[in-house]
């Protein structure tokens, strides 16, 4: 069969898998203060340790630069996100979120039980998306105090803590700001106050870096529950703003929760809240269990875990299983391939970051223009977060995100052209006619519309007529892609070539 080609050099684009390890030892260390480093550690060694059953993004930096990670554990088409440490002297919660990732991927790798949950099973109906550490900032102040910090910042810090260098009673984020009083359902009902060791709501919904982080994800994810962790006081909030038709629901879900864990329910009566909010924008159940006995003005003793661990194992279990059970039409279902992409300037124009709307409001749009799956969506924003506004559509990363993803190459220099020139492309052996049409071969101008050309099929060449009343002066950009032969041999490389109209 003969290959069908403009002369020009090919390209080809190879791609390296990851090979998965054997299991180790237990990674995640549940009886010591657990830090962001040791985080950090364990979930670079998870990743490595599960292959893609866990994969970890880097989704932001907190004001100090610390990461903002999302792991995936699964591979379903449901999809739940639990997230923990809001606050800084919370960081049990992370515990919680690290060792479930251990232990359920174990129990997946292994095709072990969970007491009645069949790991293999559940992460194939659900995939469990985990924050398991919203606030590093606040985290690490809390547990290293003012040395984990720039000294030009202490003197600000010890206002913010009331005049003491003791962190340990600290919640908010390294700003001053309460992370959980930062969403927008309930907001103005909170009291006004100042930056400060807890409490502080900030001057508007979202403000701080951590929380639009957390509020993108949730967007993108679009998850069927939330549960948003934290540690006083063995109660589950919920209910906050319910609408009446849901309370069956959320109360169901509510009131199991609240018997395989022995927490008692407490309806939420002020917002700000992350679930607060999860509850009124997306009409769905969102949890926030406190795993334990309120110790004071301080983080409960790692010594507590056993017990949060006994109490939260498997109903963390139960709400991926209802997350499946609640998602009775899958709106993006994960696809075993995407259609090839071409990457012609509306796609360029749609992928970069633009100004024009925020960053997960362009996230949903390419999801949707695209046909993207969830985990594609995540890694676009990770790579928006990584690229820091310096975006470029050579970046190699873009065609991991978007496979298969085909690039144009350039075939001529910019020329120019009079109004009324006729392009004639000259094939190698004679074409299939039906494969040369408005898909396959167009022209973009600069405001990227489509221009009104006639295509002209002949036996190995192709004319490609102006529109009627001739090209406005400007520049262009003709596209060449998918064109066959008579043997049924598919164009290699698609082309592209711009030119000017004076």
């Amino acid at each position: 069969m003969g290959k069908l080609f403009i002369l020009l050099p090919s390209i080809l684009l190879f791609l390296t898998g990851i090979p998965v390890t054997g299991h180790a030892q237990k990674i995640v260390e549940t009886d010591t203060v657990y830090t962001y480093e040791m985080m950090q550690e364990d979930l670079r060694f998870l990743d490595q340790e599960y292959g893609d059953l866990i994969e970890v993004f880097e989704t932001g930096k907190t004001p100090y630069g610390r990461h903002l990670y999302l792991v995936k554990l699964g591979y379903g088409d449901a999809h739940v996100f639990y997230n923990a440490s809001h606050h800084a002297r919370e960081w049990l919660t992370t515990i919680l979120l690290m060792n479930m990732l251990e232990e359920y991927a174990k129990a997946y790798q292994t095709g072990s039980d969970i007491q009645g949950y069949n790991l293999k099973e559940l992460l194939h109906q659900t995939t469990i998306w985990m924050m398991p550490m919203v606030n590093p900032d606040g985290v690490t102040l809390q547990q290293k105090g003012l040395s984990a910090f720039p000294k030009s910042v202490h003197q600000q810090l010890i206002q913010f803590n009331e005049g003491s260098r003791d962190f340990k009673r600290w919640k908010a984020n390294a700003e001053g700001i309460d992370l959980n009083r930062q969403y927008p359902a309930g907001w103005e009902e909170i009291e006004a106050t100042r930056p400060s060791w807890k409490n502080y709501k900030g001057t508007r919904p979202f403000q701080a870096k951590e929380v639009q982080t957390v509020r993108d994800l949730t967007y993108i994810l679009d998850p069927q529950i939330t549960l948003a962790y934290h540690t006083a006081g063995q109660i589950i909030y919920w209910n906050y703003n319910i609408e009446p038709k849901f309370i069956e629901r959320d109360t169901r879900i509510a009131e199991t929760y609240s018997r395989m864990s022995g927490y008692r329910l407490v309806e939420t009566r002020t917002g700000s809240g992350y679930t607060d909010w999860f509850n009124v924008q997306f009409k769905r159940p969102g949890l926030t269990p406190e795993l334990g006995v309120y110790p004071g003005e301080r983080n409960v003793d790692p010594t507590y875990f056993p017990e949060a661990w006994k109490r939260n194992q498997l109903a963390a279990l139960y709400m991926a299983e209802e997350g499946f059970q609640l998602s009775e039409k899958i709106s993006n279902p994960r696809k075993e391939g995407n259609d090839v992409i071409y990457a012609d300037g509306r796609f360029e124009r749609d992928i970069l970051p633009s100004d024009a709307m925020s960053l997960y409001q362009q996230i949903l749009y390419i999801k949707r223009n695209y046909s993207l799956h969830i985990e594609q969506a995540v890694k676009l924003y990770s790579w928006y977060k990584g690229c820091e506004g310096k975006c470029s559509m050579n970046d190699p990363v873009l065609s991991a995100i978007f496979p298969p993803l085909k690039k144009f190459q350039q075939w001529e220099t910019k020329r120019t052209v009079n109004a009324f020139h006729t392009w004639k492309i000259k094939m190698n052996i004679p074409i299939d006619s039906n494969s040369v049409h408005g898909e396959n071969i167009y022209i973009l101008d600069s405001q990227l519309n489509r221009v009104d050309i006639q295509i002209v099929p002949l036996i190995d060449e192709i004319a490609i007529k102006p529109p009627k009343g001739g090209y406005k002066p400007g520049t262009y950009t003709l596209y060449i892609k998918e064109v066959r032969s008579r043997k049924n041999a598919v164009m290699k490389t698609p082309v592209e070539m711009q030119f000017r109209v004076e």
